[in-house]
């Protein structure tokens, strides 16, 4: 047999085969996640954890915790809202492992990135202006955020999401009865722990008696749809002002003229729906507003430079190399973020996906408009201490 005909059969067998790895597959994926993953299964899930126990919260204003760092040199005056409010944090996807669709807290846990440096680099903008709250919960694996896209007759990431949500729940009712006594509170959350705070303002605050004391929400890194304003909300609006109160914040960022498509999902009352060709919404942490303005740099108050390390090094794993002012512009665009090309920098992305620097690149310019918005809030229901 000549070569032509060996390469011809080779390319048909080839082509055959890409062809029926395509046509089939969803149930390759589908047999494959169940031999890597098995089924989810509540029984096996982790144990709950107890929010009435210290061990259950990475975060108590009166534990030692990485939430309350701030980097060297870092100067301000005291803010009078810090006894006032408090600061209920829900921390992003850590936990990448195949062993059970849920991770495990406590002494077992095996994150793959500790809550601790989450509240290093996150958390940390708001001990400014608050008493910081976080549990720990049975975050889903980083995997459920995969599996419906590629083995969409499954449901196993969206039980696993809602068993993580359902601990967030607990978390919160607790936080309220047992530690916040009528005090106004602010949200915050990245990523997974997002998806987690949109339900609960739905669930928990909207159309209650809590929504008086919401101060925002920061609920960044999620693709936040605009339909949550008309299809779940009653009363939280969308923040267009620095001062504005009873609203929440949202934004996506990646490099200028950088095309993702929308992946992701969210809990409406209905159930699950995926992002795919809805409108997000975005506010421009420059101006925090939502017009499509680019703000410039000059507007930038600094970018924290955070950097994961290893425990011998620090043993909340997070390392802070200072403030970086004027370090980028910001512009909404199309319902993301648009910032300037971080590579050279800490900040760097092959993708152009910024999505896990999306409170390190704004640290400061949080920090103030949360203790702004804060300090309004209280103003404005005479709850500031005379002078």
């Amino acid at each position: 047999m000549s070569w032509k005909k060996k390469l011809l059969i080779a390319l048909t067998v080839l082509v055959v085969c890409a062809a029926m790895g395509y046509l089939f597959r969803h149930p390759l994926c589908e047999l494959s996640i169940k031999i890597v993953f098995g089924d989810f299964d509540p029984i096996k899930a982790p144990p709950a954890p107890d929010y009435a126990q210290e061990s259950a919260w990475a975060a108590l204003p009166d534990k030692e915790n990485a939430a309350t760092r701030l980097p060297d040199g870092l100067a301000e005056a005291p803010s009078p809202a810090r006894d006032l409010v408090d600061v209920f944090y829900i921390h992003p996807t850590g936990y990448f492992g195949r062993g059970n669709w849920n991770a495990t807290v406590g002494l077992e846990a095996d994150y793959s990135i500790p809550t601790s440096v989450m509240l290093a680099g996150q958390a940390s903008a708001f001990n400014g202006c608050g008493r910081i709250y976080a549990p720990e919960y049975r975050q889903a694996t980083l995997f459920a955020f995969i599996e419906p896209y590629v083995a969409p007759r499954r449901t196993d990431g969206f039980q696993a999401l809602d068993l993580a949500y359902s601990d967030i729940a607990r978390a919160f009712d607790y936080f309220i009865e047992h530690y916040s006594r009528g005090r106004p509170f602010i949200i915050v959350s990245h990523s997974q722990g997002s998806t987690h705070a949109l339900r609960l303002l739905a669930e928990k605050v909207d159309n209650t008696p809590l929504y008086s004391r919401l101060i925002a929400a920061y609920v960044i890194g999620c693709g936040m749809p605009k339909d949550f304003f008309e299809r779940v909300y009653h009363n939280i609006k969308p923040c267009v002002s620095s001062t504005q109160t009873g609203c929440v914040i949202a934004w996506d960022t990646i490099r200028e003229g950088k095309r993702v498509p929308r992946f992701g999902f969210h809990h409406y009352p209905e159930g699950w729906e995926f992002l795919r060709g809805k409108e997000t919404f975005c506010v421009n942490p420059l101006t925090w507003d939502s017009t499509t303005d680019r703000a410039p740099a000059s507007t930038h108050e600094g970018a924290l430079l955070v950097r994961m390390v290893s425990g011998r090094v620090r043993s909340d794993r997070c390392e802070f190399k200072g403030v970086s002012p004027h370090h980028t512009w910001a512009q909404c665009h199309e319902g993301r973020l648009w910032v300037a090309d971080q590579s050279g920098t800490v900040f760097r992305s092959a993708l152009g996906v910024y999505h896990v620097f999306d409170f390190s690149l704004f640290w400061m310019n949080i920090r103030e408009n949360a203790r702004t918005r804060t300090e309004t809030y209280l103003r404005a229901n005479d709850l500031l201490p005379s002078k």
